[in-house]
């Protein structure tokens, strides 16, 4: 959503049907010029989901099995999924495992309670905005379609709740003894701050004339839409959007021009279920609208004098019939709100290739291996006789009962029988298709990078050392890496950079945010206090460097160690805190609760030192030398331990 209201654009009137057909022009060419990658998309979608399209064949099986006669049937190796999901989950391992997740830097030194609060502001919208899962799909598209696309917007949550409370009834202030029901409705303000949706390849229409990973420097983008009446009636009590009287008279959401992709993906249901206002009957259930946003000009548009360029935002109706909204985008970032990764690090293609369309020919060879094998075996499972049937009874060789008896003619009598019927040797040709299909798995490994390891399977072959399977595992990590490193770049950064710039020029409010990060054991009490001046300033996101958190219990055991050898080193062990050492290798170890068992240090005043000395409750450490001494050292209080 834009932060500006629309301006209002009466139906039917010339700069009405001047944006329609401008907006209308636009779409279409993109459709036009991304409709080819589309059969990729939709091949990719179905290798993942391990679906074989069904040939006539395989329906003449599939209706005798159902009719209780066992028959084989294809079998499509999941391989290309296997693949995407170990991909998957190295990916959201290196991005989701930080704390926080979006980190910043001070780019102008800004200090760093400003960039504990910036962080501490940032995890609230992650958490409350529940922005995880957009995330986790965000990198899975960019797998699966070879580009993913994400949307965001500036929210404020209203809460409107009623109930209905029995009233008594008062005449100034009087009781009357009488009561009634009244309603009422409270406005509670809930969430405020940034968030992201999924968009679906298929409903993004970029400027065809710049790759996709260049969007924001097309003049347009537009993605397709389909809209809840309710929330096309909040927009509209928002100012966002106008003319839904034209949405109610005319009976119509729009024509759906939503690309269904892979039979087997089942969608959501765009259609309606009746009719939402009971009265009239003319409210549509879902409206199908494009929110496209245009860098214009905007007196060559008819909406102003300005001779700059803008960005703008129209949400107008997919039968390109009614412009809802029409409004400057507002934000300071002036950036088109969509962040795009891709797959590939390809700087001149249009589109590029997902983990399916890369590894679409091994895919079908190892189906084609496998399937012929078993083909084979169920061929040489049929038994083949060549028969005399001049010597023999057919109806007994014809008879599909186990053990049965071929009985001779009269002429055969008395004649070697094994002239008269013979079976035939069939030799298995595919017995090497499985050792085949395991070169077509190092292949998949060489062109993804991808191995057993990351897979989480241990490689046959013998024993491995820990140095071998180490090795093995940082070679496909460093090309998985880079693919990280490259979504960090071009998706992340940006996407932290507009969310952070959003926050600073709508955020109006203080509010207390937890801390989050490695600062938050210094903070104290652990809560913030942050006010738009706090956050005030020019930050840099801290990159994904591509590589896997270390393993806690790995990193708790060198700490041990450390922590054992500082005994040995007295001059070390006087330079660092042993307390806080060992409570940072319990919490690297799972113990969360350590710091409970902490003693806890109070500080007495001299007055009452001295009295407590006197009465022999407390001794001085260093042996009973001067006070000036015992407020230095510490002092031990009777049963409390050494720290008092």
């Amino acid at each position: 959503m834009p932060v500006s209201e629309t301006i209002n654009i009466k139906p039917g009137s010339e700069l009405s049907l001047r944006i329609l057909e401008m907006v209308k022009d636009r779409i279409q060419f993109s459709k036009r010029q991304t409709q080819n990658k589309h059969t990729q998309w939709t091949q990719g979608e179905e290798s993942t989901l391990a679906y074989l399209p069904e040939r006539t064949v395989d329906e003449r099986r599939r209706l005798q099995r159902e009719a209780g006669k066992p028959q084989y049937t294809t079998i499509v190796v999941p391989y290309t999924y296997g693949v995407l999901m170990s991909s998957h989950t190295y990916w959201t391992t290196v991005f989701m495992s930080r704390n926080p997740i979006l980190q910043f830097t001070g780019r102008h030194g800004e200090s760093q309670q400003k960039i504990q609060a910036l962080e501490a502001i940032m995890d609230y919208q992650v958490q409350v905005g529940e922005m995880l899962v957009p995330w986790y799909v965000w990198l899975y598209d960019a797998g699966k379609y070879g580009v993913g696309i994400l949307g965001m917007y500036w929210d404020e949550v209203e809460t409107r709740v009623s109930r209905v409370e029995t009233i008594e009834q008062s005449i100034l202030g009087i009781p009357t003894g009488r009561s009634k029901k009244q309603k009422i409705t409270e406005t509670i303000k809930g969430y405020q701050g940034n968030r992201v949706y999924n968009i679906r390849p298929y409903d993004f229409f970029p400027d065809p004339r710049v790759p996709f990973a260049r969007f924001q420097e097309g003049e347009f983008c537009a993605i397709y839409n389909e809209l809840a009446w309710s929330r096309v009636l909040d927009r509209a009590a928002r100012g966002y959007y106008t003319n839904i009287d034209r949405l109610t008279a005319d009976q119509t959401g729009g024509l759906s021009e939503r690309d269904a992709g892979s039979s087997q993906l089942e969608l959501p249901e765009s259609g309606n279920l009746g009719w939402t206002d009971y009265k009239s009957r003319k409210a549509s259930d879902v409206v199908k609208v494009f929110e496209h946003y245009q860098d214009l000009v905007p007196s060559q548009w008819g909406l102003g004098k300005g001779e700059r360029t803008e960005k703008w935002v129209f949400t107008v109706t997919t039968d390109y019939k009614y412009v809802l909204g029409a409004q400057p985008l507002g934000f300071y970032h002036d950036r088109f709100p969509l962040i795009v990764i891709e797959y590939e690090p390809e700087g001149y293609a249009l589109v590029n290739r997902g983990i399916p369309e890369v590894i679409k020919p091994v895919q079908n060879t190892l189906d084609w291996l496998l399937n012929s094998h078993f083909y084979n075996v169920r061929k040489a499972l049929n038994d083949q006789f060549v028969v005399d049937p001049s010597r023999v009874m057919m109806k007994d060789v014809l008879d599909p009962l186990p053990g049965g008896i071929i009985r001779l003619k009269s002429d055969a009598y008395g004649t070697d029988v094994r002239g008269a019927i013979e079976q035939l040797q069939v030799v298995d040709v595919t017995q090497t298709h499985l050792r085949d299909a395991q070169v077509m798995f190092e292949i998949g490994q060489r062109a993804l990078g991808v191995n057993d390891q990351i897979m989480g399977m241990i490689s046959k072959g013998g024993r491995k050392t820990a140095t071998e399977v180490r090795t093995s595992s940082s070679f496909g990590i460093n090309r998985l890496k880079t693919t990280a490193e490259y979504f960090s770049a071009m998706g992340w950064s940006p996407m932290s950079s507009m969310m952070v710039q959003n926050t600073q020029q709508l955020y109006d409010e203080e509010m207390q945010f937890r801390l989050v990060g490695d600062l938050m054991a210094e903070a104290g009490p652990g809560f913030v206090s942050v006010t738009p001046d706090e956050i005030g300033g020019m930050y840099n996101f801290v990159p994904v460097d591509g590589t896997l958190p270390i393993d806690r219990f790995a990193q708790a055991n060198m700490w041990r160690e450390l922590f054992v050898a500082m005994r040995n080193m007295p001059e070390v062990a006087q330079q660092y805190d042993t307390g806080r050492i060992f409570a940072w290798v319990a919490q690297l170890a799972g113990l969360k609760n350590i710091n409970q068992f902490k003693i806890q240090t109070n500080v007495l005043p001299d007055e009452q030192v001295a009295r407590e000395a006197e009465r022999g409750n407390i001794v001085p450490i260093g042996g009973g030398q001067p006070k000036d001494l015992e407020r230095a050292a510490g002092v031990q209080v009777s049963g409390l331990g050494n720290s008092g």
